[in-house]
């Protein structure tokens, strides 16, 4: 288990300790699961920061980033993350080549915030730095993200797969932006917001919606994630409708990363028999 997360209801200034934080790798990652619905195969991670804090406990983004905002510390936080995604993707080479992937990817969210006029270059170092291989370091934006960035985003995001990194669209349906922007972006895949998929299979406007996203996502060579799954029958559901891969709680909580690479070996987060096996059966659970 990669530890429990306190919430904090109020947001004090913790800039200093953000502070001492970067300047003595007091940050951690975890990592959860992402698997492919139809064959039931842990094919990539998405990297989860977490703060252990001195006196605090352990917290999740939400609880320092308003802090970290207010300082300016979001592109070092950002470029800290990244730094260590890209040394964990290191050591999944020696892994046996995935039946049914080109590559296992890990997954970091990119915020507003963290963009200065060098990301993409910092980005570029860090796939000469570490030799990535084409498409294993993936790079999510929401769309509100992506509007504060305004009209330089499309640039960006073109420059960031040049260097070989696979993008995705975070949150999607939750800002402003269509199906239609997806023709204008650089894109690889669609990560549906939880907001979706808790309706699946028991609200036909949430499914019609869903399954207009994951029709129109594919015509388009995009492949559709859905974010938070945390039922059996959400899963199934997401499957009778197409879609391609999925993370949550269904599958597993976030792991440290030696965790993460037996599961990535191991191969299967789940089976798919909700016709003839128990919910729950093949769940891996840290």
């Amino acid at each position: 288990m990669a530890g429990s997360v306190v919430d904090l209801t109020h947001h004090p200034d913790l800039s200093a300790d953000l502070r001492t934080a970067l300047a003595e790798d007091g940050f951690d990652i975890v990592y959860q699961p992402e698997v492919e619905l139809a064959s039931g195969a842990v094919v990539g991670m998405e990297a989860l920061l977490r703060w252990p804090h001195p006196t605090r406990g352990l917290l999740g983004p939400r609880d320092f980033l308003e802090s970290a905002e207010k300082a300016g510390l979001m592109p070092e936080i950002g470029m800290w993350v990244l730094d260590k995604a890209a040394q964990e993707l290191t050591t999944w080479r020696d892994m046996p080549p995935h039946p049914t992937v080109r590559a296992r990817q890990l997954w970091i969210n990119v915020a507003a915030t963290q963009f200065t006029e060098d990301f993409v270059g910092q980005i570029a170092d860090l796939v000469e730095r570490y030799q990535l291989s084409f498409g294993t370091l993936g790079l999510e934006f929401s769309e509100r993200s992506l509007d504060a960035i305004g009209t330089p985003a499309l640039d960006v995001l073109g420059q960031l797969r040049s260097l070989g990194c696979a993008l995705a669209i975070d949150d999607f349906g939750t800002w402003y932006s269509s199906l239609a922007t997806l023709d204008e972006l650089p894109v690889d895949a669609v990560k549906l917001d939880r907001r979706f998929v808790r309706g699946v299979g028991g609200d036909l406007d949430d499914d019609s919606i869903v399954a207009s996203v994951i029709r129109l996502a594919h015509a388009r060579d995009l492949y559709v994630v859905a974010e938070g799954v945390e039922s059996w029958a959400e899963g199934a559901r997401l499957c009778e409708l197409g879609c391609d891969r999925a993370h949550g709680y269904l599958f597993s909580t976030p792991q440290r990363a030696d965790k993460a690479r037996w599961m990535l070996t191991r191969g299967v987060g789940w089976r798919n028999r909700a016709a003839n096996a128990a919910p729950g059966v093949s769940v891996v659970r840290g």
